[in-house]
C-alpha cells in the first residue's frame, strides 16, 4: 500500500519509509513475541494478567524526491509512518481501549513525551495522552504493546523491535541488489 505526504491539495508525494521493515518482517516479529506470551504453552503465558493486547509499529518516513534528486538536499525531515499493528483478543471483548492506548504510547515514544523507561513522564503528558507507559524507541523507531502489565507490555515490544531488528537485517543480507554490490538500493 503507498502512502502519500500531502503538500498542496494537488500534489501527493509518495513516502518512502525503510526498505527492509515491511508488514511482513513486522508480522514475523510480532508472531514470535506473542508466542511467548499469547500462545498457550508460551514460556510466559501464565504470568500475565490477561491474553488481550494490541502492538503499533512506526517507522521513520520521508518525502520520495528521487526523481529530481532530491532538490531541497539535506533538508528531508522525517515522519512518523504507521507500518503495522495487530490486535489480540479483542473479538472476547476488551475491558479498555488497548489499540488506543498503544497508539498513544507510540505517538508519545517518537514524540520524546516518553523515555522508554517504566512510568511515564507527567510533565510532558498533554490532554489526552495515556498514562500508561510499555513500548520501546530502538534503532530509529517504535514498537508499543497495550492490554498486559507494563512491564509485559515493554517486553513484548522489546522482543518485537529486536525481531524486526534480525529479520530486517536477514532481507538484506539475502537482497540480490546487495549481493551484487549494487551503489544505491531500489
Amino acid at each position: 500500500m503507498m502512502k502519500y505526504l500531502h503538500l498542496q491539495p494537488e500534489k501527493k508525494v509518495e513516502l518512502l519509509t525503510p526498505k527492509y521493515i515491511t508488514k511482513e518482517v513486522c508480522q514475523q516479529a510480532v508472531e514470535a513475541a506473542l508466542s511467548l506470551t499469547m500462545v498457550k504453552g508460551g514460556v510466559l503465558y501464565n504470568k500475565l494478567k490477561r491474553h488481550q493486547c494490541h502492538i503499533v509499529v512506526l517507522v521513520p518516513a520521508m518525502a520520495d524526491a528521487r526523481a529530481d534528486d532530491y532538490p531541497d538536499w539535506p533538508d528531508y525531515p522525517t515522519r512518523a509512518e504507521l507500518i503495522y499493528e495487530q490486535s489480540v483478543g479483542k473479538d472476547r471483548g476488551w475491558g479498555h481501549k488497548y489499540d488506543s492506548i498503544a497508539r498513544c504510547k507510540a505517538l508519545q515514544l517518537w514524540t520524546g513525551r516518553n523515555d522508554d523507561r517504566t512510568g511515564p513522564i507527567p510533565h510532558l503528558l498533554f490532554s489526552g495522552d495515556t498514562q500508561y507507559w510499555g513500548g520501546v524507541f530502538r534503532r530509529g523507531f517504535v514498537v508499543t504493546c497495550s492490554g498486559v502489565q507494563p512491564h509485559f507490555d515493554k517486553m513484548i515490544s522489546g522482543v518485537t523491535s529486536d525481531g524486526i531488528v534480525a529479520l530486517a537485517y536477514d532481507a538484506f543480507v539475502k537482497d540480490p541488489e546487495v549481493q551484487s554490490g549494487a551503489d544505491f538500493l531500489s
